[in-house]
């Protein structure tokens, strides 16, 4: 090699190598594993749940991940293969902390899960016939992010529970995303302020049980 493509070499090798990280990027098998984990999770709990994959971003908000139920049972949809925003979500996270993210956004489905089975609302859309109403309007928020708060929480009380060392930073990871992604019905960050403040404990009761607590703190 001459002289000069050595120096060119060298150049380049020095320019790939002060380029940032590529950011996250999962695959569906990575997200598949995440919701086998969560459902394996559920069941242990008692709840009757199954996986269903899907292709696209069929999903409300066409999030990667979201939860249905029907008769009794509730069905973990992964929707993330030609899906746009599960690359944007995926983009957000740090590396080190991806594989755990996704198991922590699958056990914030089975929390939602959890409320469903036991009798509470999970309609997300309000009839436009009262949609205008601002105090009808103001009610069906605020009853919704009731919901997100459990199923935030139901992933905090596991993080709390299984993976303390990492709690602080995933809670980093959590916050960036509602911030990210922010909308009235789904603002828990006052909740999740709380549960940073509180720290990761756990006094080992029923999960669904703790995560309530946490949600009643604030």
């Amino acid at each position: 090699m001459s002289k000069r493509w050595r120096t060119v070499c060298a150049a380049l090798a020095l320019s790939c190598a002060s380029c940032p990280a590529p950011a996250a990027e999962a695959s569906e098998q990575q997200w598949i594993a995440a919701a086998r984990h969560a459902v394996a999770f559920g069941k242990a709990h008692g709840l009757d749940i199954v996986m269903e994959v899907e292709q696209g971003n069929g999903l409300s908000g066409h999030t990667p991940i979201g939860v249905w139920n029907d008769k009794g049972r509730c069905t973990l949809v992964v929707s993330v293969r030609d899906n746009p925003t599960a690359r944007r979500l995926e983009a957000m996270i740090d590396p080190a902390l991806l594989e755990l993210f996704l198991k922590g956004a699958a056990i914030h489905e089975v929390g939602h899960c959890y409320r469903r089975l036991n009798g509470y609302p999970h309609n997300e859309r309000l009839l436009p016939v009262v949609a205008w109403i601002a105090p009808v309007r103001n009610w069906f928020t605020r009853r919704i992010r009731t919901e997100e708060v459990f199923a935030d929480m139901t992933e905090i009380a596991w993080l709390a529970r299984y993976h303390p060392e990492h709690y602080d930073a995933m809670l980093d990871q959590i916050q960036r995303v509602r911030r990210r992604f922010f909308e009235p019905k789904h603002d828990t960050l006052a909740w999740l302020d709380a549960a940073r403040r509180d720290g990761a404990f756990d006094s080992h009761g029923n999960i669904f049980a703790l995560a309530e607590v946490r949600m009643l703190k604030y």
